[in-house]
């Protein structure tokens, strides 16, 4: 609805006011430079590249090969040393039995055609221990749950978005550690959408909380 350059731009994404208040200061809590981290469905990189300085190293996988080269693209052009961006294939993720100490899933898992088995794939990369860090879209927002509706790529969403739905998904194999709503938006770019979402966001607006375009969810791995 906004468009593929609004949207997708790492450039702009890795710019975002919105982004720089609302998921940065999120990761930066989670992440460490002795961490080796996977950003499952990296798009074209816009949030790998915030999460990079705060990682030992950071793989960026997704299925899209136009995004895949758009992010390694973006890896080069930033001088971004301890990262790199890898096709995914349908089926088993290219990576080693716990490899990773944290995965990173951003607006993915509701554009996931089998949920169960990419997140079995989760745990079997993931440490023992290890974190998932969850963003996904607030279906309880009226403007978000629209947009599903109306555009089909977001369809997925219609099924989740809510904190119980993604506590059913992680199932035994996660302790869910923290579940609250944050105020990170990609599109649209208003002044006004961008301060509503600061608003209803901020814990002292928490009675508005269920209003925030975006649910963060940290989950451990059992």
């Amino acid at each position: 609805i906004w468009g593929k350059e609004r949207r997708f731009n790492p450039d702009s994404i890795a710019a975002k006011p919105s982004v720089l208040k609302h998921f940065v200061p999120v990761v930066k809590r989670y992440l460490t430079k002795e961490d080796r981290c996977l950003d499952l469905g990296c798009g074209p990189g816009g949030f790998l590249s915030l999460m990079a300085p705060f990682c030992g190293t950071i793989i960026g996988a997704d299925i899209t090969p136009s995004f895949v080269a758009e992010c390694q693209a973006m890896i080069d052009r930033n001088g971004i040393s301890n990262a790199r961006a890898v096709l995914l294939e349908k089926g088993e993720l290219p990576f080693a039995d716990g490899e990773f100490d944290k995965v990173v899933m951003i607006d993915t898992i509701h554009h996931l055609e089998e949920h169960e088995r990419t997140l079995a794939e989760v745990v079997r990369v993931l440490r023992p221990g290890g974190l998932l860090l969850i963003f996904e879209p607030n279906i309880l927002n009226p403007l978000l749950a629209l947009l599903c509706v109306l555009g089909k790529n977001e369809h997925g969403l219609l099924g989740l978005g809510t904190f119980a739905a993604y506590r059913r998904l992680l199932g035994t194999a996660f302790h869910t550690e923290l579940e609250e709503y944050n105020g990170v938006l990609v599109g649209p770019e208003g002044k006004a959408s961008i301060a509503l979402a600061d608003f209803v966001s901020k814990p002292k607006n928490w009675a508005f909380g269920w209003l925030s375009p975006k649910l963060f969810i940290a989950a451990r791995k059992i």
